[in-house]
Parts: structure tokens; C-alpha cells; sequence
């Protein structure tokens, strides 16, 4: 166990020590969720995020998700975005709906999940640069180990695709992630992680390097 926590450090390392060299970013996010009856489950998760070496911040928000739990291997969700973005110049909203479909397979301490997600903007401006602002088809593949004790260990690779009329299922960002989660106990549970990801809508383009910290509450 110690071996397989250890090779996962070692793969966060170079990843880290890269990013010293570019734009560094942080995400943090506090998620709480509660079970509404046997099948749903709703989470309140606000968040914010820094760019340009975390000097600024760049996106305030909170999502509000309702989970249907079909059974074991499948799931639907809904959830409303709110909040703004601050490119440096404007301060603006942020507004937006996403649907998804979840498949998720286990095999003794392995599990493997697949999500499916479409969202779309509620604001009346948009602007191609923007994911938040338009129709956007997400896939996501997520591989997690649950061995350790009270330690979860995954990684995840997603990508974007605009569903527009002028950009037909055009493939317009990647996303890696790895990440650590730890229970502090039944309820609790706080995360750590590394997420690079290139955006193709921007020019000239590159790739960002961005922590991870989260905490959930199960209320």
C-alpha cells in the first residue's frame, strides 16, 4: 500500500515541478451534500479559482446538483452554476445549466466511471473563448483505487467538444487530473490534486497547471 501512495506522489512531482515555468492556477472548493430520500442526493459546492501564479482570481461560483441514483452502475444529474469571471479588464456573470448521464463498473478495490455532461449558458452575451458561455458536450473518464486505508487514489482524463452551429462537435479542451482523497471521518473528507488542461479556442495556446484542494461535508 505504502508503494502504490508513493508511486502516485512520484507522478504528481515532475507534473509540479513543470509548472514552475508556467502560469500556475488554484481551485478550492467546499462541497455539502445530503441524501434526499433513497435515490437523490443534493450537493451545494461553491468555489474559487486563481490564475496568473494565484496572484489573481479568476472565477467565483457555486454549483447546485441534484443526483439520481438509477442504481449501482447508473446515474442522472442536474445542476445550475452561478457566479462571475474576472478576466482582468471585466468582471462579469457567470450562468449556466448541465445535464449528465454516469456509468460506474467496480472490481473489488477498482473502480472505473464514465460521465457524460451537456451544458449551456443562461446568459444572453457568449463569446467563443468562453466555455461558460457555450453549449459544451463533456466526457470524462475517472479510474479510481480505494485499497489504502481511509485514502482514495484517482485520476481522470475529460474532453470538451462545442455543439454549436458554427463549431459542430468541435474538440476544443483537454483535461488531466490526479488526485488524493482523504476521510477524516464518516462525514468528512478533504482532497488534493493536480489538474493540467489545454484550451484549443485560445491563441497563441498553452497548457495551465492548477492545484487542487477540496473539502466535503456529508450532512
Amino acid at each position: 500500500m505504502m508503494r502504490i501512495s508513493l508511486a502516485f506522489l512520484l507522478l504528481l512531482i515532475p507534473a509540479c515541478l513543470r509548472a514552475q515555468t508556467k502560469d500556475a492556477g488554484l481551485w478550492m472548493d467546499v462541497g455539502f451534500s445530503q441524501d434526499v430520500g433513497e435515490r437523490f442526493e443534493l450537493t451545494i459546492s461553491p468555489e474559487i479559482r486563481f490564475d496568473e501564479n494565484l496572484t489573481r482570481w479568476s472565477r467565483l461560483f457555486a454549483d447546485a446538483a441534484l443526483e439520481y441514483k438509477y442504481n449501482k452502475r447508473i446515474s442522472l444529474s442536474a445542476a445550475y452554476r452561478a457566479g462571475v469571471a474576472n478576466d482582468g479588464v471585466y468582471i462579469d456573470g457567470r450562468h449556466r445549466m448541465q445535464y449528465g448521464l454516469g456509468l460506474k463498473e467496480k472490481w473489488n478495490d477498482w473502480s472505473v466511471q464514465f460521465q457524460s455532461r451537456i451544458q449551456f449558458a443562461l446568459n444572453a452575451a457568449w463569446s467563443d473563448a468562453d466555455v461558460d458561455f457555450n453549449t459544451t458536450w463533456r466526457n470524462r473518464l475517472t479510474v479510481k483505487y480505494g485499497g489504502l486505508k481511509k485514502t482514495d487514489l484517482a485520476t481522470s482524463y475529460e474532453i470538451f467538444n462545442s455543439v454549436s452551429a458554427y463549431q459542430n462537435l468541435a474538440f476544443t479542451n483537454w483535461r488531466w487530473t490526479a488526485q488524493i482523497a482523504r476521510k477524516i471521518n464518516k462525514k468528512q473528507s478533504i482532497a488534493l490534486g493536480y489538474l493540467i488542461q489545454r484550451d484549443l479556442t485560445e491563441s497563441p495556446q498553452h497548457l495551465d497547471y492548477v492545484f487542487l484542494l477540496s473539502y466535503k461535508v456529508e450532512l
